[in-house]
């Protein structure tokens, strides 16, 4: 089974939550936090979020930190 982290980037820096959850959980996650100033998204803002295939390093996800 694969597993899922969340990243956040910008034009400076890129920080990750070292998830190890399914895509569900992990896109449960950014929409439940995205828009507050919760973790990282208050860093982020105008920045992006996406999940990542932690086993093959795919980008499945990206939306916009708000």
């Amino acid at each position: 089974m694969k597993t899922y982290d969340v990243y956040f980037d910008d034009e400076m820096s890129s920080n990750n939550m070292g998830f190890k959850s399914s895509y569900e959980d992990c896109l449960n996650w950014i929409q439940s936090n995205n828009g507050t100033n919760h973790s990282y998204f208050e860093d982020y803002k105008g920045g992006t979020v996406a999940i990542i295939c932690n086993e093959t390093e795919e980008r499945v996800y990206e939306e916009k930190v708000r």
